[in-house]
């Protein structure tokens, strides 16, 4: 016992004489070796301003190249990726006064024709240094991460280091979720290696239980759920990483859009909504940015379905919704939607009133005042307002607003102004 009391002072003093751990001390550097043990990857420790290397745990993990970083941003001040020269990834956690670097690991499976594609997107620098067979042997070593998986790998690091990186990370997304929505208010190849069936069928179980979590409408329900599910879907390889996190994307939010407009959304801000966070999507160039656009989508899509996706709706009144909601701008009259639908206009008032809750009359008038709250944040004058939205006059307008909101158009525009 003496002689471990010993060594754990000498090594203490070791810590403390100098700087090159900065403030590390024993337990922080056991747990950086644990990281490196459990994950099966090397693990760097380095000087946070200038990126050098302090220390490094690699074992037997073959690293042919050597690495001057690049940074990429996931959070201003805790969590950072890099990204080496084949587009692999590297996992950094800013840790008292050190960055902590995880990595490499790869968020695609790739095939030898692919990496070909990638070899020869180097400088031509780097291709004298480095064969594409000894670069393609240290990328097919690589562990295999699904993009969707960095959240847990920041709940991990949270626990270890005792920090709230999940609540960054989520604190983030519903904040950029709010100024999406104000955004959306002013703004009127060869076979893989591994068993495409068996992945075929996690993927399609994988994403039927994310869509039965935003079918409920509730966000904590969905956090809840999140964390029962297994590992997130492993996208095939299409032509880039970065590309294929982004069509497996697309995939999600066409998904996502269906679902909405199956329990009843309007079509056309279902549509609107979809395309908007295609282009927020485009815009991204880093896989945490396609990420948080993914998880953005998912929470928006989650809140637009809340209290309407739990009611059971038949297909007919389903269609008489999105045909309402198709035609909001006109002066929707019960006759006409009963001739649409082949029922008589008692028949159709029954079960309308049944199913939804509230008459035609009602919901139409519902439908329109929420329609016009986003044109009045958009800044539409109140007469146009009322005009497009084919009211008797600009009284009747008023009316209506206040009945459904307790103010004026007006008075909301005061207290509602979107900057």
């Amino acid at each position: 016992m003496r002689r471990a009391k010993n060594g754990s002072q000498k090594v203490s003093a070791y810590i403390r004489k100098g700087t090159f751990y900065m403030n590390l001390n024993e337990q922080d550097l056991k747990k950086v070796k644990s990281l490196h043990v459990m994950l099966k990857m090397p693990v760097w420790i380095l000087e946070k301003e200038t990126n050098k290397v302090l220390k490094s745990y690699k074992s037997v993990y073959k690293h042919p190249i050597s690495y001057e970083f690049k940074e990429r941003n996931i959070s201003e001040e805790v969590v950072q990726f890099y990204s080496g020269m084949l587009n692999e990834i590297f996992l950094c956690l800013w840790y008292k006064d050190v960055k902590i670097v995880i990595g490499a690991f790869r968020v695609n499976n790739v095939t030898r024709a692919d990496f070909s594609h990638v070899y020869n997107n180097l400088m031509k620098e780097s291709k004298k240094i480095l064969k594409e067979n000894e670069c393609w042997e240290y990328y097919v070593s690589l562990p295999v991460y699904p993009l969707g998986d960095i959240r847990d790998c920041l709940i991990l690091l949270g626990f270890l280091f005792d920090m709230d990186l999940e609540d960054v990370y989520s604190k983030g997304l519903h904040e950029q979720v709010a100024q999406n929505q104000l955004e959306l208010v002013r703004k009127p190849s060869e076979d893989t290696v591994y068993d495409t069936f068996r992945v075929e069928r996690y993927t399609f179980d994988y994403e039927n239980k994310i869509m039965n979590l935003v079918s409920q409408g509730d966000i904590e329900l969905l956090k809840s759920g999140l964390v029962e599910l297994g590992t997130s879907v492993l996208p095939i390889l299409t032509s880039s990483s970065l590309k294929t996190e982004k069509n497996y994307t697309i995939i999600i939010l066409e998904k996502l859009a269906s679902l909405a407009i199956q329990v009843g959304k309007d079509i056309l801000s279902v549509i609107k909504l979809r395309n908007y966070y295609i282009r927020k999507l485009e815009e991204q160039t880093e896989f945490i940015g396609v990420l948080a656009t993914r998880d953005s989508a998912i929470i928006h899509f989650t809140k637009e379905l809340h209290g309407v996706s739990n009611q059971a709706r038949t297909s007919l009144i389903r269609c008489i919704l999105q045909y309402i909601n198709l035609k909001i701008y006109d002066n929707i009259k019960v006759a006409e939607l009963a001739k649409q639908f082949y029922l008589s206009e008692s028949a159709l008032r029954s079960r309308f009133k049944e199913e939804i809750g509230v008459s035609i009359n009602e919901y139409v008038n519902q439908r329109k005042i929420e329609e016009s709250k986003m044109m009045i944040q958009s800044g539409v004058p109140i007469g146009e307002i009322a005009r497009r939205l084919s009211f008797y006059d600009l009284s009747h307008y008023y009316r209506t607003f206040k009945k459904y909101t307790g103010v004026t158009p007006q008075q909301f525009r005061d207290t509602n102004i979107v900057v």
